[in-house]
């Protein structure tokens, strides 16, 4: 279990936290989903966790071991974050850039070893995509792409996978294929899997748990459906929505009976 206790952030000189005394827990073979508006803290949420910016105040654990004074290398190990965007300078193989992911565990000036090899192919095996090993990088689709980018999260072997909005340069087919593929390997791996997502409605579909952030603290925690309610939306958006449960599932629609300038005023 992935455990943060009063996260709490705010840059140098600033006047107001970011985010502010950040609590919840995110369980093995889960998806924890945090949903919020632009702005709200998200990213800078799994920035702190992932160590790439230091926390004034807080705690994050995992396993009962406290992961803020771990040096980079070794929270690597533990955590693995797959990027909003990522562009190579070179054109890197499909192959290089997922074997990239086992750099915590490559000593330096030392060469990837057959074991390094090995969990690069498994995890290109694992996403579906070893058709594309030997493609540059840079040719390949979207959502070929994000795959990739997945893939070499699994190479790294971490615990704990971290997925900043991986779809939000996907197209609707591909961010279904994306978060299926991420939830099938999540559960078989039993993987700690926190992913940030703009659309409610992929949230409501792909996650077991939801976290609602705004303006940098947490305003509700749970289940989907529990979570993703109409009352909770407005307070975040501002906007009036229905729950329209189609096949056991609910779905966001937007109560627009006027124009959409309306609407968000």
């Amino acid at each position: 279990m992935l455990s943060i206790e009063n996260l709490t952030f705010r840059h140098a000189r600033a006047a107001a936290d970011v985010i502010h005394r950040v609590t919840f827990e995110a369980d093995a073979g889960a998806i924890t989903t945090i949903l919020g508006p632009n702005g709200s803290g998200k990213t800078t949420i799994f920035r702190c966790i992932a160590g790439l910016w230091t926390v004034q105040q807080g705690s994050v654990r995992f396993g009962g071991r406290e992961l803020t004074a771990l040096s980079a290398h070794n929270r690597a190990r533990l955590i693995a974050v797959v990027p909003q965007d990522h562009e190579p300078p070179f054109p890197y193989s499909v192959f290089d850039i997922v074997l990239m992911g086992r750099a915590s565990h490559v000593a330096m000036f030392s060469a990837p070893s057959e074991s390094d090899l090995t969990a690069a192919r498994d995890a290109i095996e694992s996403v579906g995509i070893a058709h594309l090993a030997e493609r540059p990088y840079t040719k390949i689709s979207g959502g070929e792409r994000q795959l990739v980018l997945i893939a070499r999260a699994l190479a790294q072997h971490s615990p704990v996978l971290i997925l900043d909005e991986p779809t939000s340069h996907l197209d609707f087919r591909n961010q279904l294929l994306v978060l299926e593929k991420v939830r099938s390997i999540v559960i078989e791996k039993k993987l700690t899997a926190l992913m940030t997502l703009h659309d409610p409605n992929l949230a409501m579909l792909f996650s077991h748990k939801v976290i609602l952030v705004s303006e940098g603290r947490i305003l509700d925690s749970g289940s989907p459906e529990a979570v993703i309610t109409a009352r909770n939306l407005h307070a975040m958006y501002g906007i009036d929505v229905s729950v329209v449960i189609n096949n056991g599932v609910g779905f966001i629609c937007p109560n627009i009976t006027h124009p959409v300038s309306e609407a968000l005023q």
